[in-house]
């Protein structure tokens, strides 16, 4: 079993909690596997002092996923290969670490275009769940998980967005919209690197 400690900024603490979600997912099929094999992977989550307490008894053969934008992590990932970047979204890694962050809001321009990039991924997450047996258990787990950042109730932003962007005055009103809208790129970020890149990462 491959054990991964993903290590988060304070405000994305909610995400790297998503992730362990979904790793602890029973949701691969007979014919696929979605994400990493069940039971393959052991996610624990930790916030940054808690990797700052520990680091020197890690070993180099730790997987460890850094999630946020802050100091450290941007440290962290001034070497890593960019495996994706796109919508404002960036994750890569080089060896054993890899980084996820969110390095700019998406604009009110692209915002149309990453809401359906983003959905795309939410509903391959909600087919793939269909297609169990356990299905109302398991939408459950991944709602509670999503409930904070969910793309669906904040899908309608967008249009608000450019208003509050054409209109210098409501700064607090664009201020609120980006945050949501940063919350929603981290959401589909870690739905996309669970789907498409985690099991690389881990070599399985």
């Amino acid at each position: 079993m491959k054990k991964l400690i993903i290590v988060c900024e304070k405000k994305c603490r909610v995400f790297g909690d998503y992730l362990a979600q979904l790793i602890s997912l029973e949701d691969d099929t007979e014919d696929s596997v979605v994400g990493v094999k069940d039971g393959e992977v052991a996610a624990q989550v930790w916030l940054e002092k808690d990797y700052n307490a520990n680091s020197a008894q890690l070993s180099s053969n730790q997987y460890i996923l850094f999630i946020g934008h802050d100091k450290l992590i941007k440290e962290k990932s001034s070497h890593m290969n960019v495996v994706f970047a796109k919508y404002g979204i960036a994750y890569g890694w080089l060896g054993k670490q890899a980084v996820l962050l969110v390095d700019k809001v998406v604009s009110a321009k692209e915002y149309d275009d990453f809401i359906s990039f983003a959905m795309t991924y939410r509903n391959d997450l909600e087919k793939l769940v269909e297609e169990k047996k356990e299905k109302s258990k398991i939408e459950q787990r991944i709602e509670a998980a999503a409930k904070a950042t969910d793309i669906k109730a904040l899908a309608a932003v967008g249009g608000s967005l450019a208003k509050a962007q054409s209109v210098g005055g409501d700064i607090v009103k664009k201020f609120t919209l980006n945050k949501q809208i940063e919350q929603q790129q981290y959401s589909c970020a870690v739905m996309k690197f669970y789907l498409d890149s985690l099991s690389e990462f881990l070599g399985l």
